[in-house]
């Protein structure tokens, strides 16, 4: 049965023998700063934007070129529909002749510029992936830089934390509220394992598993109702820990990691069920965490479940066995299709449309090939044989 209740008061902390410690120095505050400075990815973030903007708005105005191209060519039939009434009846035959022309060379000067904005916005979305790869660069080098730079913080702390001389002094003030039956030892000793509690959670360096070197209550005091404040003096043995670790990634911007994923043989990567790559060897950004991974080899997977807080290397072996099978499987698969009467079966796999833009260049008629056709075309009849188009 607890006969009193703690409650935090103002926590407060020093360390005697590890004043000298720092989390991060000025110097690695400096190396930090360059890093950002030389990966810095908002002039690419700005430029890439901008790209995309105009992008946007080109292939908005190509789409409507192409119906305004569509619609003077519906025109252009339409006209050819009632050519032989307007020639029969010789009304204004003149004029009409003469709009048609127009007509035929305004869709000449569309489809020109339909053409061109078409090799425009390719160029331009060329240029808007180039920009992707490169701010996927950036940041990749970037995080890999600091990670690096961490790592050799950590190598630091490390170094300085195990030396045997290193010793965690925390002052805590705190209050506690006990019956008014009970004598102020009484209340300590009840909350002693509370007050050391507070103690390690108030001190970056400390952490529930470290070892308790010293504890002295220093003062304490207790009104009439039972309220109790005490000062204690505790000791501990200082230790790299989770929150040092989340502090340092905070400070290092490493929101995120790169990992190197490896193996003997040109596999598939998958990261948490989507694919990202393939190849022997390929590198990618995930946030900081657990992930799932899978290296596939064929119908062959070989996967784990890693706790990412850094930068890391994963290598996933197939056995010659295991890459024998699979050929000799490869191979029985073939000959079976080759038995069957199935002359169009491709084995091959589609080539995927993910980076090509939607855009269609140009209508199906080149304006040079509608010149070669000269006036038949204008007056809407087609050659029927090489003796009309030498006339």
């Amino acid at each position: 049965m607890r006969y009193c209740k703690l409650t935090i008061g103002l926590l407060f902390s020093f360390a005697a023998n590890l004043s000298a410690l720092e989390l991060v120095t000025p110097s690695e505050e400096s190396a930090i700063e360059q890093i950002n400075q030389e990966y810095d990815i908002n002039s690419l973030l700005i430029s890439s934007n901008n790209k995309l903007g105009r992008y946007n708005k080109n292939e908005f105005e190509y789409r409507a070129l192409g119906l305004e191209i569509e619609n003077s060519k519906n025109n252009y039939q339409k006209s050819l529909n009632v050519l032989s009434e307007k020639v029969v009846a010789k009304d204004n035959v003149e004029q009409f002749f003469k709009d048609l022309e127009a007509l035929v060379l305004k869709i000449d000067a569309l489809e020109k510029d339909y053409e061109n904005k078409g090799l425009e916005l390719k160029e331009e979305h060329k240029s808007i992936l180039n920009d992707g790869q490169k701010l996927k660069d950036t940041r990749i080098k970037r995080s890999t830089e600091l990670a690096a730079l961490k790592q050799k913080v950590v190598g630091r702390l490390t170094s300085e934390l195990a030396d045997p001389k290193s010793v965690k002094n925390v002052s805590l003030s705190g209050t506690a509220v006990c019956t008014k039956f009970q004598s102020i030892n009484e209340c300590l000793n009840e909350n002693e394992s509370q007050i050391i509690k507070n103690a390690k959670q108030s001190d970056d360096f400390l952490n529930e598993r470290s070892v308790l070197l010293s504890y002295k209550i220093v003062d304490a005091s207790q009104n009439l109702d039972g309220e109790l404040s005490y000062r204690a003096a505790i000791s501990f043995k200082p230790s790299y820990n989770s929150k040092i670790e989340s502090i340092l990634n905070e400070k290092f911007g490493l929101k995120s990691a790169v990992l190197t994923l490896k193996s003997n043989v040109k596999v598939d990567w998958y990261i948490d069920g989507n694919k990202v790559g393939s190849g022997k060897e390929i590198t990618h950004e995930v946030s900081l965490g657990r992930h799932g991974i899978l290296a596939s080899y064929n119908s062959i997977g070989q996967s784990t479940i890693e706790m990412i807080e850094s930068n890391g290397e994963f290598f996933y072996t197939f056995s010659e066995k295991t890459k024998k099978n699979q050929a000799n499987k490869a191979v029985s698969t073939q000959n079976k299709l080759a038995k069957t009467n199935y002359p169009n079966v491709s084995l091959t796999e589609p080539h995927s449309q993910t980076n090509k833009p939607v855009i269609k260049l140009k209508p199906s008629d080149t304006p040079a090939s509608k010149k070669e056709k000269g006036y038949l075309y204008y007056i809407g009849l087609e050659p029927k044989d090489e003796l009309q188009e030498t006339f």
